[in-house]
């Protein structure tokens, strides 16, 4: 568990998403009750991408067993709040 702000890490997953967005030509719309996974372009390994992101801008590690994007006992795509709540459960701080 890492000791940081909820907004701040919703703000980061946003801010990914929408820059690459950009990059991809999408229009989206994002908020924290968006569902990065199921907005049209942002496949899994788009998702893996913004993880990847996510750990450099919050000097951050995610586990490699952690998809942030996913809970696995619900079986659903994890809006933008369950996911910064996920990966603050489960993030290690970087080196």
């Amino acid at each position: 568990m890492i000791d940081i702000s909820q907004e701040l890490v919703e703000e980061k997953i946003i801010e990914i998403v929408c820059e690459i967005a950009k990059t991809l030509e999408m229009e989206v719309t994002i908020g924290s009750d968006s569902f990065p996974g199921l907005l049209p372009g942002i496949t899994s390994q788009v998702q893996v991408t913004i993880m990847g992101r996510l750990e450099r801008k919050l000097n951050i590690v995610i586990p490699d067993d952690c998809y942030i994007f996913y809970g696995k006992k619900e079986k659903k795509q994890l809006n933008v709040k369950s996911s910064a709540e996920k990966l603050i459960k489960n993030a290690n701080y970087g080196e």
